[in-house]
């Protein structure tokens, strides 16, 4: 507490009272000059006067004043003793919290009498405003109180164990800090819940919202809730409008009640309320005004240590956020000097804890103490945390369990208890400025409501997209928005796109933003898209103001590019423009990761984009890295049949990159395929005798498949022997020989039928193999060599495809029925259409959309009926994105016919840009 600026002097009680101890043997010293209420210090002997080694400190009040509120025995109206109360928490908190214990005592001038207590936590009552303790009539400074005495002095310094569960009366909150208690340590204030429906105070009620009690919190959830229970305590209290504001920003997202919180000059509630808006404002992505909501109050002379250093702590998140990082670690290395203040203090102790971990994070690696970090984080709010979010997960699997067994009992009014326990979890960790711990729960609450949601809750998704991206959760994010994306519904991705704000996202969602955008960017409108790509084209023309800016930890240069990447078809021309003028005034791109960006920049704007006059410029461009390069090239193949045919020394000397940009291959002459799959044939033999010796170089063009298409469309120079050493070696990696499998396929009649026999046993060999561990990313996830071999056997063989084979692959794995459903699209038999319409409903992905692709290609390749089209194209749209994409695709190339068009006008409106695109290619044709 804060010393007063004239300081008390000793009365004459104090020196009557001093005499009492020293007719007992102790030594008293008067405490005149630094009184903060300590009147005598006390130095304990035995009744042979040895000293004991122990201190007592007393403070005494004299007069008739403190006898005015006895407290009798009910029965025999005898005093029992005298209550002695105080508005101001401040001497309570200094006599109980100290670390020599201290004593009360009332002189009776008129008895001459001294009457104490011993000042603990355990005894000390609240008034509501204030507090009380009651002095016995029966402890009386005399020789019959000496053992009690000697007790007081000699009792060990408090320090309740606050392992396991215990709260409650194992340990007493001084009342200066019940509320950062209650925002910070919520079980140390809070009822109970053992203890049944109660009528917390308002400090107590904030405790069990931050604990996400919100069912318990019923009967005084609103002022008129609260009029109706008359048994509340101060119901017009300020506190009760704190937590109405808080209440309303925790259960329904509205931070207005925070802002209109009226004046006072109570300092623990104005840290508090501080340090709730703080909490609120990152939550919703506002650094910048949280920081001005602290920094507002944090020079306030009346804060306590603690929380001054509690504010100190939301000002260091604030910063770090908005790329201060240096006056964050100052600040936070401020808050360290709670070590040594408040060891005791629990919350004080979290503060330590998250600064630390601030500190960690924002120095050099060279600077960093993993063992003091380990050390300081280990505390008991942290460790109540873990214990609120495993309940809160365990709920969850017990709920998956019982959905898995089929449980069909009925809980009658049951909370989501997943929810709140995770939404108690993130206000745990905001309350208490751990971005880190807030980042990690948020991303977990926001995962759970993403699983949890139907199609139909479109504001749960966006809510939940929202939390992951500004959790900076970004390989969630990626997950989330590739699934939806694919499976929709795409509004909330579109919705997202529409308010997310690069200019002001703090420094750990930018890299989040940036890859929603990468992989959202497709479902952006048209003003969205330009206004990303306006931003993004500005930042990669000065990148080192956003690194000065923010400092991020990841390369923001090629970040940049993906996001962009990912724009390109949703901005309008006029950006494109602009784009493409970016590109012909780069300098020599030589760094790998940025020519691959530019380079697929390049790509994506299109062969028929670039005039003569651009295609001029990007052949100029010789000494960029090849990855930008080989794109420039594709393009300038596309459009110039002399550069084109420029291409075919690379391809001789085995250039795949030059071979893709060339197109056909029938175009190709012979001498010159044929010096290209004798380079893939010695690129083979190499790969597989590495194979053999468990070594494999992933990544690029699968070579396999270069040589089946080679081989294909130039027979006379075919090497199948290559083909069938590579699919026959167990060692071959998946990633080597998946696309190799599919070609085989799709270049069925182009093989020869003894080579066909030749390879009907490879392929049935394939088929058996046991599944591969997905131990790389080079395994796209939804595809296997058993089921790809599978699929080039019926293609390659489909007279041997009967009813029998359908139904085995029917009861087999989601890839084989995928299978299935592609062997039906192509064979047509009868049945198969209605095949095809029940695994259009399929609960894989990959199986439903290829059953309404074939489903697409048979309507198209008919007669247009009305009926069947409106079913189709009914499909269509409830696959979701996917298929939209597949389905376009796939009548791109098929002859235009009315069934055809209808399809494509169908989607002239879809959501995703390149669907769009695809139509009024499909259409102009």
């Amino acid at each position: 507490m804060r010393a007063p600026k004239s300081e008390a002097t000793g009365t004459s009680g104090q020196s009557f009272v001093k005499g009492e101890f020293e007719e007992l043997g102790w030594g008293a010293v008067p405490n005149p000059e630094h009184d903060l209420g300590t009147d005598l210090w006390l130095m304990a002997r035995d009744e042979n006067r040895f000293d004991l080694g122990a201190l007592v400190g007393a403070q005494v009040k004299t007069g008739e004043s403190y006898f005015k509120s006895p407290k009798k025995n009910e029965g025999s109206g005898e005093v029992v003793g005298w209550w002695y109360a105080e508005e101001d928490d401040s001497h309570f908190d200094y006599w109980s919290e100290h670390t020599t214990p201290h004593v009360l005592v009332l002189r009776d001038a008129k008895t001459k009498t001294s009457y104490w207590v011993h000042v603990t936590s355990e005894v000390i009552q609240s008034t509501g405003k204030g507090n009380k303790i009651l002095v016995p009539a029966s402890q009386t400074v005399d020789e019959s109180s000496r053992e009690a005495l000697t007790a007081v002095a000699t009792s060990p310094s408090k320090a309740a164990s606050l392992d396991g569960s215990v709260w409650g009366a194992s340990w007493k909150v001084p009342q200066s800090d019940r509320l950062r208690y209650a925002l910070m340590a919520p079980r140390l204030v809070a009822p109970h819940p053992n203890k049944g429906q109660v009528l917390p105070d308002a400090t107590e009620a904030i405790a069990m919202l931050t604990q996400g009690r919100f069912s318990d919190l019923r009967d005084v959830a609103s002022p008129g809730k609260r009029a109706e229970a008359k048994e509340v305590a101060d119901p017009e209290s300020y506190v009760w409008e704190l937590f109405d504001a808080a209440w309303k920003w925790v259960v329904s997202g509205d931070l207005s009640g925070l802002g209109d919180l009226g004046e006072t000059t109570d300092y623990r509630y104005i840290a508090g309320v501080a340090a709730l808006r703080a909490a609120a404002l990152i939550e919703h992505g506002q650094p910048g005004e949280a920081l001005t909501a602290v920094q507002a109050v944090r020079s306030q002379e009346g804060l306590s240590t603690i929380d001054l250093a509690w504010l100190k702590s939301h000002e260091s998140r604030c910063l770090v956020e908005l790329g201060q990082l240096e006056e964050a670690r100052d600040l936070a290395l401020e808050v360290q000097k709670l070590r040594a203040i408040a060891p005791n203090d629990p919350t004080a102790n979290a503060l330590v804890a998250v600064t630390t971990a601030l500190v960690f994070d924002t120095s050099g690696f060279g600077a960093r103490d993993v063992g003091e970090l380990i050390q300081s984080i280990d505390t008991s709010t942290r460790w109540w945390r873990s214990q609120t979010i495993a309940n809160g997960l365990e709920r969850y699997f017990d709920k998956q369990f019982d959905n898995w067994g089929r449980d069909s009992s009925v809980t009658w009014a049951a909370s989501d208890t997943v929810w709140t326990s995770l939404r108690s979890a993130t206000l745990l960790a905001g309350l208490s400025a751990d971005h880190g711990g807030w980042r990690n729960a948020m991303s977990l609450l926001a995962r759970r409501e993403l699983m949890k949601a139907t199609s139909a809750d479109t504001e749960i998704i966006l809510e939940a997209l929202t939390d992951l991206l500004r959790a900076g959760a970004k390989s969630q994010l990626v997950l989330a928005v590739r699934k939806l994306g694919d499976d929709g519904p795409v509004e909330p991705l579109v919705t997202l796109t529409g308010s997310l704000r690069l200019e002001s996202t703090p420094r750990s969602s930018l890299g989040s933003a940036l890859a929603f955008l990468r992989y959202a960017g497709d479902f952006a409108e048209a003003a969205n898209a330009d206004r990303h790509a306006e931003w993004l084209l500005s930042t990669l023309e000065n990148p080192a103001q956003l690194r000065d800016r923010l400092k991020p930890l990841f390369l923001i240069e090629t970040a940049l590019l993906e996001s962009l990447g990912g724009l390109m078809r949703s901005i309008s021309p006029t950006m494109k423009r602009r784009v493409m003028d970016h590109i012909l005034r780069l300098p020599a791109i030589e760094d790998q990761s940025l020519a691959s960006g530019y380079g697929r920049l390049v790509a994506l704007v299109g062969d028929d984009q670039w005039s003569e006059g651009d295609r001029a410029q990007l052949s100029a461009r010789t000494d960029d890295n090849w990855e930008l390069q080989d794109d420039i090239h594709g393009i300038l193949a596309a459009n110039d049949p002399d550069f084109r045919d420029g291409l075919q020394e690379k391809i001789r000397n085995g250039d795949l990159i030059a071979l893709g940009n060339f197109g056909k291959v029938t175009d190709l002459p012979g001498d010159v395929a044929e010096a290209a799959i004798q380079h893939l044939v010695t690129r083979i033999e190499t790969q597989v005798e590495q194979a053999r010796k468990g070594s494999y170089g992933l990544g690029g063009p699968e070579l396999g498949q270069a040589l089946v298409v080679l081989n294909a469309w130039h027979r006379e120079v075919a090497r199948w022997d290559v083909v069938e050493m590579l699919l026959s070696e167990h060692m071959s990696h998946p990633s080597h020989i998946i696309d190799t499998l599919q070609s085989l396929g799709k270049v069925a009649e182009q093989i020869t039928f003894s080579e066909k026999v030749l390879l009907k046993p490879i392929l049935e060999e394939i088929t058996q193999r046991p599944a591969y561990e997905r131990d790389t990313a080079f395994i796209p996830l939804n595809s296997s060599p058993q089921s790809a071999a599978r699929l080039a056997l019926l293609r390659i063989f489909p007279d041997e495809v009967a009813d029998s084979t359908i139904q085995d692959l029917l009861a087999g794995s989601d890839s084989d029925r995928e299978v299935a459903a592609t062997v039906a699209g192509e064979r047509r038999a009868n049945g198969d259409r209605n095949l095809l319409s029940s695994l259009a409903r399929d609960v894989h992905p990959q199986v439903r959309v290829a059953a309404i692709v074939g489903l697409a290609k048979w309507f198209a390749s008919e007669d247009y009926v009305p009926a069947t089209a409106a079913v189709v194209t009914g499909l269509v749209r409830l696959g979701g994105s996917l298929t939209a994409t597949q389905v376009s695709g796939c009548l791109l190339g098929m002859p235009k016919s009315e069934a055809r068009d209808a399809l494509l006008r169908s989607l002239a409106n879809h959501p995703s840009a390149l669907v769009r695109a695809r139509v009024a290619v499909g259409l102009t044709d």
